[in-house]
């Protein structure tokens, strides 16, 4: 749980700004794992205001990693299928 919580708190670092600083906040005192998996949806709107959408996801995407295994089934990161029709 601290590798997820210093990964998403050193994302948020990099940008200073209110904004990040509050969800820097909720990420330091999050209480359990559960709650860093809700918060990283802050952390990704934060970094999407300042970095755009798509730079944003890309670096999500190594904390949503961190979580593989911690977390019950239903709420495991989920690899996304393009439907191609």
């Amino acid at each position: 749980m601290g590798q997820i919580r210093t990964a998403m708190l050193s994302l948020l670092q990099v940008h200073g700004g209110h904004t990040m600083q509050r969800v820097a906040q909720r990420v330091r005192f999050a209480g359990d794992l559960e709650a860093l998996w809700y918060l990283r949806q802050d952390v990704l709107t934060a970094l999407s205001a300042v970095d755009g959408e798509v730079a944003a996801r890309r670096q999500m995407r190594q904390i949503n990693r961190l979580f593989k295994g911690g977390l019950p089934g239903s709420m495991e990161p989920r690899t996304h299928h393009r439907v191609h029709g």
